[in-house]
């Protein structure tokens, strides 16, 4: 397998809350899981227009991103090498509507963040310090 994915994800953080998405019960990769609002990016697109559509598609709003988080990688079964890109982003809208591919979403405070996400993304968040940023505290 020699797939590469680049995956963009966004921590939209709105009065020190942070908007986590629960993926629906039907989808092939991690279903029911809690994780932030993203994904691929196109071939076309730049990183910043890739996360603006990504998070309009799954939650039905615009986010003005603030700053680059961090980078990482992993392979996976499904998507082989991929190379995920995490912003820092703050919402536009109010109202969230989620696509089909997500069952439910929350502005939660960092506490309960830790407690729903996936673990990976806390360990990834962990790893480089992005859970101590001032817009969390």
């Amino acid at each position: 397998m020699k797939n590469l994915s680049i995956v963009l994800k966004a921590l939209i953080v709105k009065d020190k809350n942070i908007l986590i998405i629960r993926r629906s019960l039907d989808e092939k990769i991690a279903p029911g899981v809690w994780e932030l609002v993203g994904g691929r990016l196109k071939f076309d697109e730049s990183l910043e227009e890739g996360l603006i559509r990504e998070v309009k598609e799954e939650v039905s709003i615009n986010c003005s991103i603030l700053r680059l988080l961090y980078a990482t990688d992993h392979i996976s079964r499904v998507m082989g090498k991929v190379v995920i890109l995490v912003y820092l982003c703050t919402p536009l809208d109010k109202e969230v509507i989620l696509s089909r591919e997500h069952m439910d979403y929350k502005w939660v405070k960092l506490e309960k963040f830790r407690e729903l996400i996936f673990s990976q993304i806390i360990n990834d968040l962990d790893k480089y310090g992005i859970l101590d940023i001032e817009e969390l505290k």
